[in-house]
């Protein structure tokens, strides 16, 4: 199996500064066929990109460790899809009652796409309330609306059902389990020279590196539903690989088929739980079909195909030079070259 392709197209992407590097993972069903790592993760100062760099990957967040914790929770019979969010939070029953599980992890509860809590200074442990006085909602499954609020909410949901933290519960029922030894949240300070950085911060007058670049996620202390997480490409494919459809997995197979189907038929865009599914346009190419992912504003994403039985992982630090990079049309063509290459 050649990547030679898609090898050329990604450093010619990096040669034209359009993102300053990338790390590429391609598996099957047991395998990791391909890893191999591209350009820089810092350029100030240069440290290049290698396969054991950790990315902050943004809103993989949602469905790594929230959307992945809800179904656990699920399968362990601690909630249901149908409960609304004001039978654990009855402060939202008000204005929120009609809002249940699976419309937080589908995007059809109405919330608008984000609640600047950083700006308004509000705290972690205030945040439920906040929700509770938000009156801009729109009804539920009138539209798929991609919010950050449905996963701060599910992130909250996770930890008064368990008794202690997303990060604590994704890490025992998930990472550890997967053996995903990588993945975790606000990562150490010796940690930092394995990270790719991302974003210039004029308020910092440097790159923001080894820190979630998520203001909210940034402002709750680095972990929430929503961002937080940092990860690497080999990790993320093994996360990717518990999802295909026939693995051995820490998933029933009836969860991860309930995951991939769409709850949102009337509308353009699919979405299952957690999981975007192929709707046009897709950030999956025109050959990897029929298949489902997710995507991180930092530039990282995950697309996965039962039928053609391949898992793409493509995290890069496209923020790093601003938010000029034009990432759905890389990851489009970084797809269709790994689905031609691998027939």
């Amino acid at each position: 199996m050649s990547f030679s392709r898609v090898e050329e197209f990604i450093e010619t992407a990096i040669h034209n500064k359009e993102l300053p590097g990338a790390v590429l993972a391609v598996a099957n069903t047991k395998d990791l066929l391909y890893c191999k790592a591209f350009g820089m993760a810092h350029t100030e100062p240069q440290i290049p990109m290698t396969e054991q760099t950790m990315f902050d990957c943004a809103s993989l967040t949602k469905v790594t460790a929230t959307a992945s914790s809800i179904l656990l929770l699920l399968e362990q019979g601690f909630m249901d899809l149908d409960d609304s969010i004001s039978y654990y939070f009855p402060e939202l029953k008000l204005k929120h009652e009609e809002v249940r599980i699976r419309h937080l992890l589908t995007h059809t509860s109405g919330f608008q796409a984000e609640i600047k809590f950083y700006k308004e200074g509000i705290a972690y442990t205030d945040v439920i309330e906040r929700i509770a006085q938000e009156t801009g909602r729109k009804s539920v499954e009138q539209q798929v609306i991609y919010s950050d609020i449905n996963y701060i909410l599910l992130g909250n949901l996770i930890e008064k059902v368990t008794g202690v933290s997303l990060a604590d519960y994704a890490d025992k029922k998930i990472f550890q389990r997967l053996r995903m030894n990588n993945t975790l949240f606000n990562p150490s300070d010796q940690l930092q020279g394995k990270i790719a950085a991302t974003e210039y911060r004029t308020y910092l007058k440097k790159h923001q590196w080894g820190e979630v670049h998520d203001e909210n996620a940034l402002h709750f202390g680095g972990v929430s539903g929503h961002a937080g997480l940092f990860s690497t490409a080999e990790d993320l494919a093994k996360f990717a690989q518990s999802f295909m459809k026939g693995t051995d997995s820490i998933f029933h197979e009836h969860t991860k088929q309930l995951a991939k189907q769409s709850f949102t038929n009337k509308h353009e865009e699919q979405r299952g739980l957690g999981w975007q599914l192929y709707s046009s346009p897709s950030f999956s190419g025109q050959f990897l079909r029929g298949g489902f992912g997710h995507t991180g504003f930092t530039g990282t994403s995950i697309w996965i195909s039962d039928e053609k039985q391949l898992a793409v992982i493509l995290l890069t630090n496209r923020v790093h030079f601003g938010r000029s990079c034009e990432i759905q049309r890389f990851r489009r063509i970084v797809h269709n070259l790994v689905a031609l290459e691998n027939e």
